[in-house]
């Protein structure tokens, strides 16, 4: 014993030991005092980082070009509106009333866009068009031009029903331009009238119906003007933050703005997606999980400290200075790192099960001395000397797992390692200095000098395995040689999307977007310097057997425009002659538009006998669904609130005729002096595809689901043949998941350098490091071939495991192998070394098991993988080691002692040697 306190670790403990005992208060006050300040500090500073952009560190060649494109083209991520049902129309409400919100709301929301209407593409817009549509919108404009004519005198609904009244009274059975114009618009006027009857009984501004319904456009016209899947079935608003730091309001905001709008359309299913939104949920989610880990984590430890060592006092001193140091080591994460990320967040209940070991073998040496009649005096100082150099090792043994993170290529890993190397060495600090004040004082002191042995039950379960070790490592063999079968089952799961909350609104919709197109949403981003580079690299993207789709402005930009001009021209002409009466601003004489509808209604039913006459039945059924929706107009408008009626129908009529007088102007207003150039694009697309410096970009739409690794692959890989520096999410996805994966397996090989090293220095042998680390290879390997049978893979958070069950499942052949020194005998269970090992690996299997309620899958599968792989670390050690031992003992082999550190067992000796 003299040699450890003669060490210089040891006269420095002695010393702290010392003044520990003489200056109590002054050891816990300040200490108390200091947490507070952590937690202030924490509460004020700490950040939350949700991007997993950010993980990476900014030295990668592939995230600096990602930076790069970001800086160029002021990139901010889409958030996505999501509305879903058969119902089209009311897909198209939805957005209409969305987007409208969407677009006033400009402290938090820019570039919404959920249409290519004429009105938002400005100027330019039918340069847009192909030659082939531009006549055919001349010629539509030319076939409706007299019905447009009549229509442009009116200025409310009344006014609008009143021209055609006097057009159906004064037609002539003959065929004429005027009677095939007004044929023609009959399913239009349905539409205006179906939406009129739509918005008295929805709540909110009613939408215009859309120059669609002037013209009578069918459904393909509109699902080329809006952003739509599925054949129609989902419709899309996308927005992007005003600023990065705003996303998480952004995001709250658009549900929030989404559950109005479907207070207003019901009978869709409507939510939101996203990178913005699944990195909020993700981290919000993390973050929940994560503090019901924390409490569980704490109670299930100080549970387990009380249940095996049958006292409360002690157990709850330790959790308390236990807590102390959870606030040092968040006060040194805020000042360190400064913020927390969907890898980090968990740190806190590994910490406590992993912390609290200190105090159990503390507490246990101290029982111990007490036992034996010694003071507390010298209880205490014995504590701290001799097992205090094995907590002292242990801390940094595991630490060292954790600091081996900290010297990987991702910035991600790295802040884990850190924070939770460092706060290994933090909570040690409270648990040597606060914790030994804290036991001087109590009545367990006194209780402590009638002595209570125990473990007879253990020792006559260790015998079985004891006085059988051969057959013991002939079974242990055999179920690690049946562990591999399963083992080529197990695979590394580099889905994004499999880590997120089942059921989670986001992830569902995400996914059905996958489903439902025939092209991903999300996009590979190719630069080009100049429209004639983006057009040749156009050319030679869109041949790539993995591309769907690639969008650019090169192609509206490059080539001779002439014709279009042309044409363009000739439409104008088309509508110059037509100009609108101003919109009535007040609210809807209901009595006069209902009388004037019952008019029109006569005049229908007259038509409907002529054209019965005439067997004309296209045109028949035109008629008779026009006349069942006036019907149905004027029901709601007489048997509803007529205050309520007027001013919805005022809203509804002015949101039509503005938005069409609009729509001519628009056409009329179009410039066709000049070619369409970067400069003429309108804000929107010019701020998407033009960046700060006039680069061009691409964005290159994949044919496949790139949240899946294969395609994933296959499609980078494509691109990349083609344009080496493409960026953009599949390719951050791809090289994130590959540099995460990489990293942690290159942890584990720093860690088991580390711990090897510290290993051979604590026993100075090569045989007592691979003895120790025997019980990690076997617990490694059971644990993996569970994982096949159960169908459980490596993901991005559970992949931890590599470097982590090296540097906690060495400790137990550390105990083990330090008690089998001291005493030459393999018999552990029934010993404290026994208990204090099942005890550390229990209080780390609750620390672990904590994140096993977690939502987020990859928390969860993390707490399932780490509980699995320390709990067969720990049997590998209790019952395999011993064998060996035993077996070693037999063929006359032996251990000394180690010198200086932990010569002296860590743990107890009341209990049966």
């Amino acid at each position: 014993m003299a040699e450890h306190w003669d060490s210089i670790p040891g006269r420095l403990l002695k010393a702290l030991t010392e003044f520990v005992y003489r200056q109590r208060l002054l050891t816990i006050y300040p200490q108390i005092f200091l947490f507070g300040l952590c937690v202030i500090y924490t509460w004020k500073h700490l950040q939350f980082d949700m991007s997993r952009n950010n993980l990476v560190g900014s030295d990668k060649k592939y995230h600096q070009i990602y930076l790069k494109y970001k800086t160029e083209f002021n990139v901010r991520d889409d958030l996505v509106a999501v509305v879903e049902s058969e119902d089209r129309e009311k897909n198209r409400q939805f957005v209409e009333r969305l987007g409208a919100k969407l677009e006033v709301e400009t402290n938090l929301f820019t570039d919404v866009f959920y249409k290519g209407d004429l009105k938002m593409l400005g100027p330019k817009a039918l340069l847009f068009l192909d030659e082939p549509t531009l006549q055919d919108l001349k010629k539509t404009l030319g076939e409706y031009r007299p019905f447009v004519a009549q229509f442009s005198q009116a200025t409310n609904l009344n006014s609008l029903f009143t021209l055609i009244n006097r057009q159906f009274r004064s037609a002539s059975r003959e065929q004429n331009a005027q009677n095939e114009s007004l044929i023609k618009a009959i399913p239009a006027l349905q539409r205006i009238i179906d939406q009129g009857t739509d918005s008295i009984r929805r709540s909110g501004s009613p939408p215009s119906p859309g120059i669609t319904a002037l013209f009578g456009s069918g459904e393909e016209a509109e699902e080329s003007q809006y952003i739509t899947f599925g054949h129609g079935r989902i419709y899309l608003v996308n927005a992007r933050t005003k600023a990065d730091e705003l996303a998480g309001d952004a995001v709250q905001r658009l549900r929030q703005l989404v559950q109005e709008t479907y207070d207003e359309v019901p009978g869709v299913n409507a939510g939101i997606t996203g990178e913005p939104v699944l990195e909020y949920d993700e981290m919000l989610q993390s973050q929940k999980d994560s503090t019901i880990a924390t409490i569980i984590s704490l109670v299930l430890c100080a549970l387990l400290f009380i249940v095996s060592y049958r006292e409360t006092g002690r157990p709850l001193k330790a959790t308390a200075a236990l807590i102390i140091g959870l606030g040092y080591t968040m006060g040194f994460t805020t000042l360190t790192v400064g913020h927390l990320n969907i890898l980090t967040v968990t740190f806190l209940p590994i910490l406590i099960g992993l912390a609290i070991d200190f105090g159990v073998h503390l507490i246990t040496r101290y029982e111990e001395e007490l036992r034996k009649g010694e003071t507390q005096y010298i209880a205490l100082q014995r504590a701290m000397v001799n097992t205090g150099l094995g907590i002292l090792t242990g801390a940094l043994t595991t630490a060292g797992a954790f600091f081996a993170m900290a010297i990987t290529s991702f910035k991600g890993i790295q802040e884990m390692g850190i924070i939770t190397g460092g706060g290994m060495l933090v909570c040690l600090v409270p648990m040597m200095t606060l914790l030994p004040a804290l036991l001087l004082k109590g009545k367990q002191n006194r209780l402590d000098m009638v002595f209570h042995p125990e473990g007879t039950a253990r020792a006559k379960i260790e015998r079985y395995w004891l006085d059988r070790p051969a057959a013991v490592v002939g079974v242990v063999i055999a179920g690690t040689l049946l562990s591999l079968i399963p083992l080529r089952q197990v695979y590394f799961d580099y889905n994004l999307l499999h880590m997120q909350s089942k059921h989670l609104a986001a992830v569902e919709f995400e996914e059905k977007l996958i489903k439902s197109a025939s092209k991903s949403v999300l996009f590979a981003a190719v630069i080009a310097n100049t429209k004639e580079q983006a057009l040749d690299l156009y050319e030679k993207l869109t041949n790539l057997p993995t591309v769907a789709s690639v969008d650019t402005m090169a192609t509206f930009l490059v080539g001779d425009q002439t014709k279009k001009l042309q044409t363009v021209g000739e439409i104008k002409k088309e509508v110059a002659s037509i100009s609108f009466a101003p919109t009535d601003p007040d609210p809807v004489s209901v009595p006069d538009l209902s009388r004037t509808l019952w008019s029109l209604n006569g005049y229908l039913g007259l038509a409907l006998e002529e054209v019965h006459k005439e067997n004309e039945k296209d045109l028949e059924n035109n008629l008779s669904g026009l006349r069942k929706s006036i019907d149905n107009f004027r029901y709601e408008m007489l048997h509803n609130d007529q205050k309520m009626v007027s001013e919805k129908l005022g809203s509804y009529q002015r949101a039509l005729f503005q938005d069409l007088q609009e729509t001519f102007r628009a056409i009329r207003t179009q410039d066709n002096s000049s070619p369409l150039t970067e400069e003429g694009l309108p804000p929107n697309l010019r701020s998407r595809f033009i960046g700060q410096h006039g680069k061009h970009l691409l964005q290159v739409y994949p044919k496949g689901d790139v949240w899946e690794r294969t395609q994933q692959e296959a499609f980078v890989k494509d691109v990349r043949s083609v344009a080496p520096d493409a960026t953009g999410t599949p390719v951050q996805l791809y090289e994130y998941t590959t540099l995460l994966k990489n990293s942690y397996i290159q942890a584990a090989y720093y860690a088991l350098g580390a711990i090897v090293l510290l290993v051979f220095l604590h026993f100075h042998k090569i045989s007592s490091v691979l003895l120790a680390l025997i019980p990690v290879a076997i617990g490694t390997l059971w644990t993996c071939g569970i994982m096949g049978v159960a169908a459980i893979p490596f993901n991005p958070a559970n992949i931890m495991i590599l470097p982590l069950v090296v540097g906690i499942g060495v400790t137990n052949g550390i105990h083990i192998l330090n008690r089998f020194a001291e005493e030459q005998n393999p018999s552990i269970l029934a010993r404290s070394t026994g208990k204090a090992v099942i005890v550390s690996a229990l209080n780390t299997i609750a620390g672990f098991g904590s994140l096993i309620p977690a939502k987020h899958q990859g928390i969860h599968s993390l707490g399932i993988i780490m509980s699995l792989g320390v709990g067969m670390c720990m049997v590998a050690a209790v019952t395999f080691l011993p064998a060996i031992l035993t077996l070693l003992i037999r063929s006359g082999w032996t251990k000394k002692k180690p010198s200086d550190d932990n010569a002296q067992s860590t743990l107890g000796r009341e209990e049966p040697r």
